[in-house]
């Protein structure tokens, strides 16, 4: 739930940039952006991967380009479900949704923090660098040579 509340903060700030830099993007009042972002975020979660999913032979052959249409395209559908957010056309979106992807990559590269447990595959507890270091997990080889030496003698 946090990190989905900090995506949701993150595609504010980002509509917020994008309104400001193209002329054809723009949001009349705060409520609108919190809205926008909400459904922004929403949409991006579930329907963005279904969306994929079935234009995937596309996607593929364009390598990875068609992606572009598609976020241009949910983009176009959260400013016909937003009233007060508004996109001219098409182009404008297109660029908007580029640009909201960039400036999103970057924030969330920055604030959101990734569980490190749910990224490892095995299931093995990790095993910090200090404690694999125990005197109990060392093979010494030299000091069991040497107790065979004095053994010999």
């Amino acid at each position: 739930m946090r990190n989905f509340i900090i995506v949701i903060l993150i595609n504010m700030f980002a509509l917020f940039i994008v309104s400001g830099i193209f002329n054809g993007i723009s949001i009349t009042s705060w409520q609108a952006l919190i809205v926008a972002a909400i459904i922004l975020s929403l949409i991006n979660i579930y329907l963005k991967p279904v969306i994929k999913i079935i234009m995937l032979p596309v996607n593929f052959f364009t390598l990875g380009l068609f992606t572009l249409f598609i976020n241009a395209f949910l983009l176009i559908i959260v400013e016909k479900i937003v009233k007060g957010f508004y996109i001219a056309d098409f182009t404008t979106a297109f660029f908007g949704a580029l640009m909201l992807s960039i400036i999103y990559l970057i924030v969330e590269r920055f604030v959101i923090v990734r569980d490190q447990s749910f990224y490892n595959s095995s299931s093995e507890p990790k095993v910090h660098y200090k404690e694999s270091l125990d005197k109990d997990n060392i093979i010494d080889v030299e000091g069991k040579y040497e107790d065979d030496k004095n053994d010999n003698v």
